[in-house]
C-alpha cells in the first residue's frame, strides 16, 4: 500500500522483493546466503543487503539474549524443513556437520570489502527475520523514490512509513491463531513494523510425527511453548519480527514481561485460547474472543 506514490515505485518495489528473495532464500543453491552457508570457513563475496542482512541477524541476535539465532538452519533441516513450501523441487544445500563447529560470535562480516565469512559448521537461515528486513527496506526505497507514506506486507510481517491513508495511522488486522476463525482485532500504527510468529501456520509430518517450524536455539529441538502466536509491534518490520519470535519461545508465564522489558507493544495467544496482552493495549476490543 502506498500513499501519492510516483508512476512506477509500485512495480519497481515488487523487483526489489523479487531480488532480495533471489539473495536470502536458502532453498536457491546460487543465492548469497546459500553460498555463504556452502563456504562456511571461507569468506564470500555477497550483495549490499546481505551484509545489511547479517548485520542484522548480529544484531537481532544480541537484543534477544539469544533467543533469536539464525544458526538454527541444521536443526530446522534435521525436523524436516529442509524442501521449499512453495515449490518442492527447491531443497536447503549445507556442507556435512563437523565435531567441533565455530560459534556466532566468530563470523566475521566485512561490509567495505563485502563480504562474509561464516565458522565451519554454522548455517544461517534468513527465516525469523528476512521478510520484516525486506519490508523494511522496500518500504525505505519507496519514501525515497517519492512516495508520501508505505506500508509492505510479506507473508504476514509488515513494515510502515511515512503518511497513512487513514487519520488513526496505519490499521492492521491480527488474526486468530487459526487464520479460519478469521480477524482477532485491528491495531493503528503510526509507523515501524508489524510481525506475528506463530507454531500453527507452519506445520508437515515427518515419519508420523507432527512437527512446527520453531526451534529453540537454548535446546536445539522443536519449541514447547504453550502459546499459539504473538504478535508484537516494534521499531521496525525485523525487530517486530524477531522479538515475536522470541516471545513466543518465552511461554504465557513470561511473554508479557518480556515485551514490556524490552519497550514493545503486543499480544499472545495461549492453547487454552486466552489472549494476553501489554498494558497500552488492555481494552483492546477482540472480535470473536470468548
Amino acid at each position: 500500500m502506498t500513499v501519492d506514490a510516483p508512476e512506477g515505485a509500485v512495480p519497481t518495489a515488487i523487483a526489489d522483493l523479487e531480488r532480495l528473495e533471489r539473495l536470502w532464500s536458502r532453498f536457491l543453491p546460487d543465492s548469497d546466503v546459500s553460498r555463504v552457508n556452502l563456504s562456511a570457513g571461507f569468506p564470500t563475496a555477497v550483495s549490499t543487503e546481505t551484509v545489511t542482512l547479517v548485520q542484522t541477524m548480529l544484531e537481532a541476535y544480541r537484543l534477544t539474549e539469544g533467543r533469536y539465532d539464525p544458526t538454527i538452519l541444521r536443526a530446522l533441516v534435521a525436523h524436516g524443513y529442509g524442501t521449499s513450501r512453495v515449490d518442492a523441487t527447491r531443497q536447503t544445500s549445507l556442507l556435512p556437520e563437523v565435531a567441533q563447529p565455530g560459534m556466532l560470535a566468530d563470523m566475521v562480516v566485512d561490509p567495505l570489502g563485502e563480504t562474509v565469512t561464516l565458522p565451519a559448521g554454522l548455517a544461517l537461515d534468513p527465516g525469523g527475520i528476512g521478510k520484516g528486513l525486506a519490508a523494511d527496506l522496500v518500504v525505505a526505497a519507496l519514501l525515497e523514490r517519492g512516495a508520501a507514506g508505505a506500508m509492505v506486507s510479506i507473508g504476514g510481517d509488515l513494515a510502515m512509513a511515512g503518511e497513512s491513508p487513514q487519520q488513526e495511522g496505519w490499521v492492521v488486522e491480527v488474526e486468530h491463531a487459526d487464520p479460519a476463525d478469521g480477524v482477532l482485532c485491528r491495531l493503528a500504527v503510526s509507523g515501524g513494523g508489524v510481525a506475528t510468529s506463530s507454531t500453527v501456520s507452519r506445520r508437515w509430518v515427518a515419519d508420523g510425527v507432527v512437527y512446527h517450524h520453531l526451534i529453540d536455539p537454548r535446546t536445539g529441538g522443536q519449541s514447547d511453548t504453550d502459546l499459539l502466536a504473538v504478535t508484537v509491534i516494534g521499531r521496525s518490520g525485523w525487530s517486530a519480527e524477531v522479538h515475536a519470535t522470541a516471545c513466543l519461545l518465552s511461554g504465557s508465564s513470561d511473554a508479557v514481561a518480556y515485551l514490556e522489558v524490552h519497550g514493545l507493544s503486543g499480544l499472545a495467544i495461549a492453547g487454552t485460547g486466552q489472549v494476553l496482552m501489554t498494558h497500552d493495549l488492555v481494552g483492546l476490543n477482540l472480535e470473536g474472543s470468548s
